[in-house]
């Protein structure tokens, strides 16, 4: 095989190789700008230009433009033709809904949990509550955010059913679009961690009223939270009662 030869086959991308390396690209993009969502560092209506995302990521523009589809399908931006994207601004009535639907959902799964849990669920609970109520009292942000997911997917995780697990990541990603507006609060921090061991010693306790009653009220103060702070930033004059236009 000559010289040449060689470094043709060498350099041939393998059957899915190259759409793999997209899509990790693409998922990279997504988790970073997420995070720039949840941490203030991208405001709600700010404009996401692509050019700039391209530059910051060394990526081409249909792989920006894809990530930009997938924040918009899980609930993270707003896509306008002729406009582009930008980052969502959910209204009090969104919210409301929103949370609405969570409490079905993870209310159900509760009931669906077996209590109590075997020894070595309830141990790994236990480590995700630790981390998280220790990152909160470190001011350590990217742990409290990511501890806070592992910490109600696992819980949930345990209910059994595969459909019901998927709709609660669902709209729980939903919810990351207004974190901004509390994730900096170490009071409701605080209040959720120590709300986490409630939630535990419930299931090790095994009482099932108390633990879907904690696992149903999770979700109120952050909810309550930015409905309030919505309706005094943001809220427009023409906009009702119910948050609507």
């Amino acid at each position: 095989m000559s010289e040449l030869q060689q470094k043709s086959e060498e350099s041939t991308i393998r059957p899915g190789e190259k759409r793999q390396k997209s899509e990790d690209l693409i998922d990279r993009i997504v988790t970073r700008l997420e995070e720039d969502i949840v941490f203030g560092r991208l405001h709600p209506r700010e404009r996401l230009v692509e050019e700039d995302i391209a530059l910051r990521f060394d990526a081409k523009r249909h792989v920006v433009r894809q990530a930009l589809v997938k924040l918009e399908s899980l609930g993270l931006v707003d896509r306008h033709p002729n406009r582009g994207a930008v980052v969502r601004l959910y209204t009090a009535k969104q919210v409301e809904d929103i949370n609405a639907v969570r409490e079905l959902l993870e209310s159900r799964a509760a009931s669906l949990v077996p209590l109590p849990l075997p020894p070595k669920a309830l141990a790994l609970l236990d480590t995700l509550q630790k981390r998280h109520h220790e990152a909160v009292l470190a001011g350590d942000g990217y742990t409290v955010f990511r501890a806070n997911i592992d910490f109600h997917q696992t819980l949930f995780s345990f209910c059994g059913n595969d459909a019901l697990i998927e709709a609660i990541n669902t709209f729980a990603q939903k919810s990351h679009a207004y974190r901004h507006i509390f994730v900096n609060d170490r009071s409701y921090l605080l209040w959720a961690a120590e709300d986490h061991a409630r939630i535990v010693a419930a299931a090790k306790a095994g009482d099932r009223e108390a633990f879907v009653e904690h696992c149903r009220n999770h979700l109120a103060p952050a909810k309550n939270f930015y409905v309030e702070t919505y309706r005094s930033r943001f809220a427009e004059p023409h906009e009702n009662d119910n948050g609507t236009n």
